[in-house]
């Protein structure tokens, strides 16, 4: 199989890296802006374009990898599919639910794959879990808590430019967190967030903490931070009436009352990972495997809250999200959100966006969120305590 990459930043290296082991595949051209990135894509015998475009027009290629920032998703993965190019997409699929809309059916439309690139559910011990779970190990799931937390210095990075990322912290690491819920417990239901104190001057949110719910009742916890470091070691745990199952970075356990922990994988390995997800994709474009995630997946995943100023019209963007079947409501009173991809229905703190039915319906919310959020961080400790 043929494969271009679009983007060899630091997402854009791990996929060449990857498909350098799969079998099968070969990269044959790169396209990115940065001229001397190109230059070492050609000593390492590759052929380099500066525009995405021409590289898709002039190389005979069967598959492309998209590595860019997210803003630039839709039109690039549309172009590609217009040349019958099969595409792996980097999270998220899209910044607008009409886009990524319009990606999938330009995928239909000349019957080409496009999936997202959802690392988490090629680690190994993930799929573990989802195992024991299935199988009933830890009997009936109750609650989980996803943590993605770690030190960044984002000041000089992409991922916390709006324009480009289309929001902060939530929309990066939390379209992992919420792919991670949807393949171990379903459809997420309902979704209670905030920010967190801003702990480094980026102008967009940098920590937040999220409640979920999912099937079968279940609750559970994120904790997302550039500027936070949790120490925890497992970056998923779920609580079951009979016994807990810890995902970690390092190894990864299933406990069970009265019995001794036990070992169910050895941990994350990002190249691993990368290359089980890479060599899936090959599988798949040569009719040998199934789709790992469903095109209805890959949209529900992509459906994070994107913030922006809300007094411009937050009142369209409202109604907007309305006539998308929103199911869930983001409570934030001090930050104005301005825009959503379908799962949200945005609140807004702005006098003019409401009338006053709307704004005590806002400050509820937001008190019952704070009691929830620290109710459920009491738990928590106390469990582990334990």
């Amino acid at each position: 199989m043929r494969v271009g990459i679009i983007g060899l930043g630091r997402a854009g290296r791990i996929h060449l890296d990857a498909w350098q082991t799969v079998h099968d595949a070969r990269v044959c051209a790169i396209a990115e802006r940065s001229g001397e990135i190109r230059r070492w894509a050609r000593e390492a015998g590759l052929r380099a374009y500066a525009d995405p475009l021409e590289m898709i027009a002039r190389e005979p290629l069967d598959a492309v990898s998209i590595c860019t920032p997210p803003v630039s998703h839709a039109p690039l993965a549309v172009a590609c599919l217009g040349h019958n190019l099969n595409v792996l997409c980097e999270k998220p699929l899209a910044l607008t639910r009409a886009d990524a809309l319009r990606m999938l059916r330009a995928a239909a439309r000349v019957e080409r794959h496009l999936l997202l690139a959802t690392k988490f559910r090629h680690v190994p011990d993930v799929v573990r879990a989802r195992e024991l779970i299935t199988q009933g190990e830890i009997g009936e799931p109750v609650a989980f808590e996803i943590d993605f937390s770690s030190m960044v210095d984002m000041s000089e990075r992409w991922n916390s430019r709006r324009a480009l990322a289309g929001g902060g912290v939530v929309i990066d690491n939390g379209c992992h967190a919420f792919d991670i819920v949807a393949f171990l417990f379903g459809t997420v239901s309902r979704v209670l967030a905030t920010r967190l104190k801003p702990l480094q001057d980026i102008g967009v949110e940098d920590s937040a903490t999220i409640l979920v719910s999912a099937s079968r009742g279940l609750v559970g916890r994120i904790d997302l931070s550039w500027s936070l470091n949790t120490g925890r070691e497992s970056y998923v745990t779920v609580y079951g009436s009979n016994g807990t199952i810890e995902v970690g970075w390092r190894g990864s356990r299933l406990r069970q009352a009265g019995r001794p922990p036990v070992a169910i994988g050895t941990g994350y390995d990002k190249a691993e990972a990368h290359r089980r997800m890479l060599a899936s994709f090959q599988g798949l474009v040569a009719g040998d495997t199934p789709p790992w995630i469903s095109a209805g997946e890959c949209l529900r995943t992509g459906e994070v809250v994107l913030c922006n100023n809300a007094e411009d019209n937050p009142r369209a963007d409202l109604e907007s999200c309305r006539r998308l079947g929103v199911r869930s409501i983001l409570a934030a009173p001090l930050h104005q959100f301005h825009r959503t991809l379908g799962i949200f229905e945005v609140l807004s703190a702005s006098p003019n966006a409401f009338n006053h039915q709307d704004v005590a319906t806002m400050q509820m919310l937001s008190s019952m969120m704070v009691a929830a959020i620290s109710r459920l961080s009491w738990i928590g400790q106390t469990s582990i305590r334990m």
